[in-house]
């Protein structure tokens, strides 16, 4: 199961064979700012096409799933003590997939249907995307917030509390996705058993 795309967004410089191609938010270096989509798209073929050229070479079965974008409900800004303060869902149609969070989907869907093509080709390999990026989108009310740690007010309330608003709780969407995931290998696992 790949999940990529968080980790993109944090500062950082990119190399490919030992030289520097650029970076992403890297202020008071002398480097190109090449954002992050680029080289998300890069880490996700190479990975993809590993996976590919791996199975090809050993003949095993192997399912590969890639968990989509899983969007922030973080409200504010960053460093001003912003939160995800929501306790219930969104109702259907209040909140849209734009911006950053539809990008990085999009670049995910785009490189999953491009791969499964070329897997069709090898027998024994299933490639499936685990679409969690518009049903994550609708529940802000489940990320930790400020009990990433336990008891976050037990000396009473700070001016500034750290708020988790990527992470996710359990029972809650993590559990959907699970189900959802189950249910993909449970029909894989039929399929099967009819070609037997």
């Amino acid at each position: 199961l790949l999940s990529i795309g968080h980790w993109f967004l944090h500062p950082a410089v990119y190399y490919e064979g030992g030289l520097v191609l650029g970076c992403h938010y890297c202020p008071g270096l002398n480097h190109t700012e090449i954002g992050f989509y680029d080289v998300m798209r890069k880490a996700l073929k190479t990975a993809l096409k590993t996976i590919i050229e791996r199975k090809g070479a050993n003949g095993n079965g192997i399912d590969v799933f890639l968990a989509t974008f899983s969007p922030s409900h973080f409200e504010g800004e960053w460093d001003k003590a912003g939160a995800c303060p929501k306790t219930k869902p969104y109702k259907e149609g209040e909140k849209m997939l734009e911006g950053m969070d539809a990008d990085m989907r999009a670049i995910e869907v785009e490189e999953i249907e491009a791969v499964k093509v070329n897997a069709k080709q090898i027998e024994g390999l299933r490639i499936e995307m685990l679409d969690v990026t518009k049903l994550s989108l609708m529940r802000p009310d489940g990320h930790p917030g400020p009990y990433m740690y336990p008891f976050p007010f037990a000396n009473g309330v700070r001016e500034r509390v750290q708020n988790d608003c990527v992470h996710w709780c359990l029972p809650g969407p993590v559990d959907t996705w699970n189900q959802i995931l189950l249910e993909v290998i449970r029909k894989w696992s039929i399929q099967s058993r009819r070609k037997d």
